[in-house]
């Protein structure tokens, strides 16, 4: 018998409890109670209650069951009667029910638990709860009595010239961190910690909602103390606004006059048909322009068009077409807005639905979110009659639905937006003043506030709209790369469980489960698997992680504080502004003819100026960092966690994270604490040697290298910034001082066994992309390579890449490669590491070729202008050797990839005559163009092990070439139906299908973990845990591991993809291509390794491993010296011949069914997983 979770019975119980409501339910109250009653012994029954009035099941999460239970009897205003026994049992304290229930409904809790308590004549429960409304509010009261040294802010004149930096401003912090001290000024309460939880989620949005429309705010705080700057502000927003009303008038005017004077049959109000030389009909505009007043379409374009101010990555200004149709979106949510209150009352269900709580003014999500609500009720009135939808439909639906109208589309959002904004343009001017050279007198001229000009911007030209300098000087703002909004911020108590796609994390803020970008297929594909029960283990895996205590680690804050406030340069923290030096070199003289000397010191000036922007950039980062951490010292907190599309978890909180910067992990301890034990110790030091960089190593040499710089450790612990600062020279040394602190604190105590560690200890994997690589493919040599095999201390995969590297640059020297002989030194691994690390993840040979670039850089024996040659030279190499020496893993990203050329070029059958039917178009220029591409929408789509739908998003984005008042643009839908990137979905899918088990194997563990009572983080393939529980993790992090890959994952894939995908059809020339491709790279392949590597090295392993029918054709074409591409079409025509393969003919096209030529299963080598347990340096 499965018995369901406690959350269940939690969520019943209450629900139960709750209709014991007497005003509701009558006579039968009694009865729910009652109800209640039992379902909480029969609980107890299942968990061992050894009495009907005992709680059970504590240790399995049983305190939800009892806690469900008293909201439900506090909610109903039920009698306590039925809850006390439990209650005078010490393992189930009032406090803990307390804790559970709403701010608002906790006066009334402890009054009915008060008169219950003395009803009962329980004084010790009364006590109880006296001391519960009083003990939080003291703790608070003392705790923020501490005064903590302020954090000295990057000032907002700070990467700035002089002339940028207003004097006013020169000594005031950055906007970006008063607006953060504003937000985290909630957490200084001494409330109870989910009263606090709250107050910080309202402040955390109104500072995201500051940060964003600071602009809008300005414009409409008329009537402070406003600065002189705000008053101009003020004085040209409100000429702007009378000119743009009568500008508008104007139009609408002159429209109708055109309108009046057409002909009854032209003047129709159609669905407009736009073009790259039509406009919007003038009779259409004027219907949507004709929606709300004038005056209000003059202000909304105002407040929009200041609002989008340095958007998009325009500094001062926008995106023509971001800016447009952010305006025509404004406008038809305001007349959504004005509709629904008009309609049906400021005090209708309606209008109330559309109030933010937190601002009490209406909200555009929630306006959008009502809007669509009223649609769908319309739907469902028509689909019920009439009696039964005023039953059950909210009241005034007959109204709203006669005039609900359906969403705008972005073309006509786009039309209305591009007159009113160029309406504006004509009319918002400004008065700029200047001083003339030559006289000395001030000039002063009318010039437009805002300009359409057109910008380079990556390469494409793009129509953007500028502020003219005067407006951008008063609209100035912290720099876009570094202002961060504070929206999700630690959480101060343990995060919702995630029980649906969007229900989980935040208490008040609507955060989803998973991030993606503009896909309804995966939207949809996720809410399906949420609505059937699919995801729980992955709710649950996030839910593990979300609910890991941390605090901030005091010795370390207080050292970088210290370090901070002195303005000096330490670790990765560059120096403040004040006692930053930086060397310009000297201008040349301008008698100097020679061009080299001005190109380098252009070049010069830039590297200096670059170096500038990115100290700034971090300082003002590390700023940030400091502050929350600073704001959190005296509380354990909590980092919710959702995911990206393929599963990989992530922290909402942007900052102070695990998966921070070497800063944010020092910073970082568990909330609470182990003793070390028998073990502890040891991981302690193998810790420090691992984030010193000394991580190669044994684990006995490892916990040497600690023992032998003792004294170093002491002295960083005891004089962090006036000793020998040996925790400097480390790789990681933020988290090296941390480990420095927590060893030595251990090592002076009586004894360091029971020492209580709260420091997270890591275990790594090593290169594990390739670990699943090589557990998938059975790989003998890629598994010793990245750690499966035991071994006596830890392989080094980059070492051994770099090995066979050099190899063959020695023997390219040899052979006279003019390229080769550049490099005189042998490459070391930090010249391979990224691109070796990459490669599982789809790096390209551009992007490898660019690490390693950076590596020839730092090491300085390439002279300049060899660079790009050498590093070219060097990536194929590294590639080349990487897929020869894990040719199981290969073998497997080339199925991987041509499985997925296959899906993304695959049509259903019922999609096939349409394909088929007018297979050719010819464009207005002549071209003749295949029209079948238009039919590829099929994205690869898989599920993991865990039961999440994965989606890949890569389509080609329908774009079309509107005119508009100011420009013809083009826009497109991410929603609507378009083709797949048959390339991208080819080249991502073996990455991504990697990062999936990656994902898979950290939530099993994360489960695994939670069952075994051992705290547990993760960032990707590093987790950590309490010192003490380190060696039990690893026995997890493997089980998991056999326990994931002891399946058939590839031919489950595979099974899946037939499933999915069998019966679609793909052009036969398509399918004979593609399989082209995968011989040709076999054959290359094949073709390198004998001639890299002696052939002995491959017969052990060859004998074991059967071919594939496609390797064999491979073979049989090289006997009888054929085109490996040749030998493959024949086959595929062979196999036509014979009728072995479904196929089709449409048109003139000749079809085939995916299941027919979708290639088998890579063969599988000779490695087995569970050897993996016997691995001591898996993860080390």
């Amino acid at each position: 018998m499965i018995i369901p979770e406690a959350k269940v019975w939690a969520m019943v119980i209450e629900g139960v409890a709750s209709l014991g409501s007497v005003h509701s339910h009558g006579s039968n109250a009694p009865k729910w109670r009652g109800r209640a009653a039992r379902l909480v012994e029969q609980w107890g029954e299942t968990h061992g209650a050894r009495n009907s009035k005992e709680p059970a099941g504590l240790d399995r999460d049983g305190l939800r069951v009892y806690q469900g239970w008293f909201n439900g009897l506090i909610n109903s205003h039920s009698p306590l009667d039925p809850i006390i026994p439990y209650l005078e049992h010490p393992s189930l304290p009032i406090s803990s029910l307390l804790q559970g229930l709403e701010p608002s409904a906790l006066p009334l809790a402890c009054q009915a638990v008060i008169e219950a308590a003395e009803s009962h004549s329980l004084p010790s429960l009364r006590q109880d709860v006296l001391a519960f409304q009083g003990l939080e509010k003291q703790r608070r009261e003392e705790l923020v009595s501490e005064v903590i040294e302020e954090v000295t802010p990057v000032a907002e004149s700070a990467g700035k010239s002089s002339k940028q930096a207003h004097v006013s401003h020169r000594n005031e912090a950055r906007f970006a961190i008063t607006n953060l001290r504003q937000a985290l000024s909630a957490i200084d309460s001494s409330s109870i910690p989910i009263n606090r939880q709250r107050a910080l989620e309202n402040a955390s949005l109104q500072a995201a909602r500051a940060e964003l429309e600071e602009s809008a705010k300005r414009i409409q705080a008329a009537g402070d103390t406003s600065t002189l700057q705000r008053s101009v502000l003020q004085s040209w927003m409100h000429t702007w606004l009378g000119e743009l009303t009568v500008e508008l008038e104007r139009r609408i005017a002159s429209m109708q006059a055109e309108i009046d004077a057409l002909p009854e049959s032209k003047a129709s109000v159609a669905p407009p048909k736009y073009s790259a030389t039509a406009r919007m009909k003038p009779q259409v505009l004027l219907m949507y322009l004709s929606l709300l007043p004038v005056d209000k379409l003059a202000l909304i374009t105002i407040l929009e068009i200041m609002r989008m101010s340095g958007s998009g990555g325009i500094a001062d200004g926008m995106k023509v077409l971001r800016g447009m149709v952010a305006v025509g979106k404004a406008v038809e949510t305001e007349f959504r807005a004005e509709t629904i209150k008009n309609v049906a009352g400021v005090d209708s269900y309606h209008w109330l639905k559309t109030i933010d709580p937190q601002t009490q003014k209406p909200s555009r999500q929630l306006i959008g979110s009502v809007w669509k609500k009223i649609g769908e009720q319309a739907n469902q009135a028509k689909r019920l009659g009439k009696g039964e939808a005023e039953r059950i439909l909210p009241p005034n639906h007959d109204d709203m639905q006669d005039i609900w109208t359906p969403a705008w589309s972005r073309m006509i959002q786009l039309g209305v937006g591009s007159e009113l904004v160029d309406a504006l343009l004509k009319v918002a001017k400004v008065e700029r003043t200047a001083r003339d050279r030559n006289t000395g007198e001030i000039v002063m001229e009318l010039q437009p506030a805002f300009t359409h000009a057109y910008e380079y911007v990556r390469g494409k030209k793009l129509g953007v709209i500028k502020l003219n300098p005067v407006v951008a000087a008063r609209l100035a703002k912290d720099d876009i790369g570094v202002v961060i909004h504070p929206k999700h911020l630690p959480m101060l108590v343990e995060p919702r469980p995630w029980t649906a796609h969007n229900k989980g994390g935040y208490l008040l803020h609507s955060v989803p489960v998973m991030r993606y970008k503009e896909s309804l297929e995966q939207q949809k594909w996720l809410k399906a698997a949420s609505e059937e029960g699919h995801l729980e283990p992955v709710f649950h895996g996030l839910d593990v992680l979300s609910s890991t205590p941390w605090r901030i680690n005091r010795r370390v804050f207080d050292v970088v504080l210290e370090s901070w406030n002195k303005g000096e340069p330490i670790a990765d923290i560059p120096p403040s502004e004040d006692k930053a030096h930086y060397e310009f070199p000297e201008k040349p003289d301008s008698s100097d003819q020679d061009p080299q000397v001005r190109v380098q010191y252009v070049e010069k000036t830039k590297a200096v100026l670059a170096q500038q922007r990115k100290d700034h950039a971090e300082r003002c980062k590390f700023n940030y960092n400091i502050e929350i951490a600073r704001s959190y010292l005296k509380d354990t907190f909590y980092l919710p966690h959702n995911m990206d599309f393929r599963g990989r978890a992530y922290p909402i909180p942007p900052h102070l994270s695990p998966v921070g910067d070497d800063l944010c992990r020092g910073l970082l301890t568990f909330g609470t604490k182990k003793p070390l034990g028998e073990t502890g110790l040891k991981w302690l030091q193998i810790h420090l040697a691992n984030v010193y960089g000394y991580d190669k190593a044994s684990f006995a040499e490892r916990a040497r290298f600690a023992q032998e710089h003792e004294a170093d450790i002491f002295d960083s612990a005891d004089h962090p910034l006036d000793g020998k600062r040996w925790w400097l020279k480390a790789e990681d040394p933020w988290q090296c001082l941390a480990a420095c602190f927590e060893l030595a604190a251990a090592l002076r105590s009586p004894d360091p066994s029971a020492y209580e560690s709260s420091l997270p200890v890591h275990q790594d994997g090593t290169c594990n992309g390739m670990q699943h690589y090589a557990a998938l493919g059975g790989d003998v040599r890629g598994a010793k390579a990245v750690n499966l095999e035991a071994g006596d201390r830890p392989a080094d995969i980059y070492t051994g890449v770099v090995d066979i590297v050099n190899k063959v640059v020695e023997e390219d020297k040899k052979a006279g490669h003019d390229i080769a002989l550049l490099i005189k030194e042998p490459l070391g691994r930090k010249v391979v590491k990224q691109t070796v690390m990459t490669t599982v993840y789809g790096v390209t040979f551009v992007g490898a070729r660019d690490q390693i670039a950076k590596q020839l850089h730092a090491r300085g024996d390439i002279a300049q202008e060899h660079i790009f040659a050498v590093s070219s030279y060097i990536a194929k190499t590294v590639l080349n050797c990487i897929g020869d020496l894990f040719s199981g893993a290969k073998a497997i990203m080339d199925w991987l990839t041509t499985s997925a050329r296959l899906i993304s070029r695959s049509i259903p059958p019922t999609r096939i005559q349409e394909a088929a039917t007018n297979l050719t178009s010819t464009s207005r220029t002549g071209k003749v163009t295949s029209r079948a591409a238009k039919e590829f929408m099929s994205a690869v789509i898989w599920t993991t092990p865990l039961g999440l739908p994965v989606v890949q998003p890569y389509r080609k984005a329908h774009k079309k070439q509107i005119m508009t008042a100011l420009q013809s643009v083009y826009i497109s839908d991410p929603n609507a139906p378009s083709e797949v990137s048959p390339q991208k979905q080819a080249t991502a899918f073996p990455p991504n299908f990697i990062h999936s088990l990656d994902a898979t194997h950290m939530l099993l563990t994360a489960l695994k973990c939670k069952q075994n009572n051992l705290a547990f983080a993760s960032v990707h393939d590093s987790y950590w845990t309490h010192a003490a529980t380190v060696e039990k993790m690893s026995d997890l992090i493997r089980d998991t591991f056999v326990e994931l890959h002891s399946q058939d994952l590839v031919g489950k894939l595979r099974e899946d993809f037939l499933d999915r995908y069998g019966e679609y059809y793909i052009p036969i020339q398509s399918a004979k291509n593609i399989s082209t491709t995968a011989a040709k790279r076999k054959a290359a392949t094949a073709q390198r390794r004998n001639a890299m590597f002696d052939e002995a090295i491959f017969n052990a392993e060859a004998e074991l491993i059967a071919s594939t029918s496609e390797q064999v054709e491979v073979k049989a074409a090289e006997a009888r010296s054929l085109p490996a591409d040749k030998a493959v079409e024949m086959s595929i025509k062979s196999d036509m011949d014979e009728g072995d393969v479904d196929s089709l003919r449409a048109g003139r096209q000749h079809w085939v069914k995916f299941r027919d030529v979708l290639p088998p299963c890579p063969p599988r080598g000779i490695f087995e997983v569970h050897r993996v347990k016997q691995s001591t340096y898996f993860f080390s």
